[in-house]
């Protein structure tokens, strides 16, 4: 049993009289191994995770679903819209307005509403999805009103014109007659932005605006999640969304040799099929998160904090907001972090101020935190800017437990779910890198420099380490003694696209003028050539410095099974395939001092390239360097458009031999890299990150100890982003699923990028934000690679 009200006034929403913000997310039923028949252990599984990301609604796209899930919505706390099993995509303008489909359709909306009305979870009715807008949609609407009145009706299409599905129509004078929000599906960031700033004011709007459906979230997507909440929370009337949509609708099979992947539209040889279009979820088809999760998690978290350091008293306040709509914050208590230079330096615990009203904020100053900051001389460091300082701060969600006075340590806090968390950046370095500051365990015999040419070669040699590049290349090896380190370099302007790069599977994507693979294949972005190289020696500067011109070659690579490549291949005339596309200039400049590799590389792309996949090199380390630490944006993947929820730190990981999504793509970045250490094994157990020690030299001694790697460090200004793969992006881009990835046995790909594009949702939605694509112009890298342990 469940007492609410739910009412429309002023442009919001207001469940109990409260504004809220529907986090929401649309929901199909779906099984890997049942299809469409879920088991109630699914269904609560799917609910669960919900809660624990922070979602707090759902919409029942696009049918009232087991009578489970509601009970379950009631129990744990969701608000559902839910929604008739109303849709004709095909015969969009039909339906809506033929007599001999009213009685069906009214048939659906009242067993619906007379089935589902005694769950207090359900705050909306929703008419159905995408099947046009007239007189039985006003009828179905007029009967829930006069039913129950007790609940709002939602639906989409009464904002699209009278025909068709063309853009949304917010002054449309007839949608009040079909709904009661304005819930428009895939709207771009500026077209909200205006609803909120002039439409709604303009026509005195009454109805709050949420998305019935936003943020596409087919493979490798989500990028601007952060911009759109951005928006949401702070314009009047904006009270948030579904995304689209929560599971990937894969099929779980296994082939002749015995290994499992999920199957999706044309893998039964089914025509006509939509490809991989349904693996469009938050999770995987078995309900792991994707890590678009993690992302969405950080942004609905139910309380924020803000830092300021007050430098003329020597001390600071952490300003906390409760986030919440109709509770205090007394069930969740928080840990506190110091980082210097991305390690551990102490921890503690802090409870929130008790009776928390919700919406309301509170200034907190944590003695134990500030016990610290003396304890270290934190306020010198960042006084003297010598090493990066950070604050990251986790809260846990512990019930009961801190009013019974049990939840004391940090160790006790960590069996506790976590809900939210932030970061603080106090001091970050204003240079790259120096040699100096890197531990003594990574410096090598040092030696005499030499610089020898002798039959087109080039070697840059000092006492055990060895640099070789041939004339006419700017690829090079590095080798220490006898053990190479690193196999080539290479400019790098390719990615294995992502799901809104183009839906590779899509043939008829190939033109799309708003999907940029077809782009990236006529310029030949995918096998970039080196042209017109001259290479020159520097003895006094023990250097090699190679110049060149970059060229793309259309067609060089071949795709078989990837409808989209195929298609354009076939539309290209052999002129054109036989022709090199001008892209640009590169400069690389390789140096050895004390036993460390210095790469300088500078591209100066055509102005005209536009909308490019990314500006990086590519180099390849033996594969037995697969276990890794890195300091950089983390821990998981994260992009320029979708790293709201990454913070900076050293984090440990092993490098994956599969793909993170159901079609491989593009994945694994990580932004701001400072430096990043590949190792062996030792047989001891997984690398790992130790705490911070009495210096950062020390720190690292304990961490790589009797191993044996490389570490490759930024050494510019400007921080790369990376990413390391067992895999080529043409590799991933030839795959239509995991199991057709086949690991290079011998080489670990590592590719470190200047620029890369963001993600946008543009498989059906807004394509990547002007600011977070990639264009021509200059680009530069600096990094140095430092062997260890051999």
């Amino acid at each position: 049993i469940g007492f609410r009200s739910i009412e429309i006034r002023d442009r919001q929403l207001l469940i109990n009289g409260q504004p809220i913000l529907i986090k929401g997310v649309n929901r199909h039923d779906h099984s890997p191994t049942g299809g469409k028949a879920v088991t109630l252990d699914e269904i609560r599984q799917d609910l669960m995770l919900m809660k624990e990301y922070n979602f707090n609604a759902i919409r029942t796209a696009h049918y009232p679903n087991d009578p489970y899930l509601y009970d379950l919505a009631d129990e744990l706390g969701l608000y559902v819209v839910d929604e008739a099993n109303i849709e004709c995509h095909g015969h969009y303008d039909f339906i809506c307005r033929e007599h001999s489909f009213t009685a069906a359709m009214l048939d659906r909306v009242q067993r619906m509403v007379i089935r589902d009305q005694n769950h207090p979870s359900i705050i909306g009715w929703s008419l159905g999805n995408e099947a046009g807008f007239a007189f039985n949609h006003t009828m179905l609407y007029g009967w829930i009103k006069g039913y129950d009145n007790s609940r709002f009706v939602q639906y989409e299409g009464a904002h699209r014109p009278e025909w068709g599905q063309d853009p949304h129509n917010y002054e449309r004078k007839d949608a009040g007659m079909g709904t009661d929000v304005v819930c428009p599906m895939y709207p771009t960031i500026d077209e909200i932005t205006e609803w909120a700033d002039e439409i709604a004011p303009r026509i005195n709007e009454t109805r709050p605006f949420i998305m019935c459906e936003y943020a596409h979230a087919m493979g490798n997507s989500s990028g601007s999640l952060a911009d759109y909440w951005k928006v949401i929370k702070e314009k009047e009337g904006l009270q948030g969304g579904f995304i689209w949509d929560w599971i990937d609708q894969g099929l779980l099979e296994v082939d002749a040799d015995g290994k499992s992947y999920f199957a999706y539209g044309g893998d039964y040889g089914e025509t006509p099929n939509d490809a991989n279009f349904n693996i469009n979820g938050m999770i995987s088809p078995d309900r792991k998160p994707h890590p678009a999760m993690i992302e969405f998690k950080k942004i609905a978290q139910p309380v924020d904090f803000s830092f300021k350091l007050h430098a003329d008293r020597n001390e600071f306040t952490i300003r906390v907001t409760n986030q919440r709509y109709f509770s205090s914050l007394d069930d969740l208590q928080w840990k506190w972090t110091l980082k210097m230079d991305g390690f551990d330096l102490e921890e503690g615990t802090c409870s929130f101020p008790k009776l928390m009203k919700p919406k309301t904020e509170e200034d907190v100053i944590v003695s134990t935190l500030k016990d610290a900051f003396d304890r270290h001389s934190l306020d010198t460091v960042i006084q003297l800017g010598t090493a990066e300082v950070h604050l990251d701060i986790a809260v846990f969600c512990v019930g009961g437990a801190t009013r019974q006075g049990r939840i004391k340590s940090v160790s006790e806090l960590q069996d506790y779910p976590e809900v939210a968390s932030e970061q603080f950046a106090l001091c970050t370095r204003s240079t790259g890198i120096a040699v100096h500051s890197l531990p003594e365990t990574f410096h090598q015999r040092p030696g005499k420099q030499k610089l020898s040419e002798e039959d087109s070669k080039f070697t840059l040699s000092s006492n055990c380490c060895r640099a070789t590049l041939y004339e006419g290349s700017t690829s090079f090896e590095y080798a220490l003694d006898s053990k190479t380190v690193v196999f080539g370099i290479r400019p790098n302007l390719f990615r294995a696209p992502t799901d809104n790069d183009a839906v590779k599977q899509n043939g008829d994507q190939f033109n799309d003028p708003s999907k940029p693979l077809g782009n990236w294949l006529r310029l030949g972005l995918d096998c970039v050539c080196l042209d017109e190289v001259v290479t020159s020696g520097s003895l006094s500067s023990s250097s090699i410095t190679s110049n060149a011109t970059i060229y793309g070659q259309p067609g060089k690579q071949s795709y078989p099974g990837i409808a989209l490549a195929e298609k354009l291949l076939s539309s290209m005339g052999e002129e054109e395939l036989n022709k090199k596309v001008h892209l640009g200039s590169y400069k690389q400049t390789i140096k050895i001092d004390d036993g460390i590799l210095y790469v300088e590389a500078l591209f100066d792309l055509n102005e005209s390239l536009t909308d490019l996949p990314r500006v990086g090199i590519e180099l390849a380390v033996p594969s037995e360097l697969k276990e890794m630490m890195f300091f950089a944006d983390g821990p998981g993947e994260n992009y320029s458009d979708r790293s709201y929820s990454s913070h900076a730190g050293v984090y440990e990981g092993s490098i994956s031999d599969s793909s993170t999504y159901v079609v491989p793509q593009e994945q694994s970045n990580r932004m701001n890299m400072r430096w990043l250490v590949l190792a062996e094994p030792n047989g001891r157990g997984k690398l790992q990150v130790p705490k911070f020690s009495e210096d950062i030299k020390s720190t690292f001694r304990g961490a790589v100890s009797d191993r044996q790697g490389a570490m490759i460090a930024s050494t510019s200004d400007e921080m790369p982003q990376f990413t390391v793969s067992r895999h080529t992006d043409v590799s991933l881009f030839s795959a239509r699923h995991v199991k057709e990835l086949k690991d290079d046995q011998d080489r670990i790909f590592i590719r470190i990028d200047a620029a890369q594009r963001g993600l946008g949702s543009g498989s059906c939605g807004p394509q990547t934000l002007d600011r977070y694509k990639v264009n021509g112009g200059e680009y530069s890298l600096s990094f140095c690679i430092k062997p260890f342990g051999y």
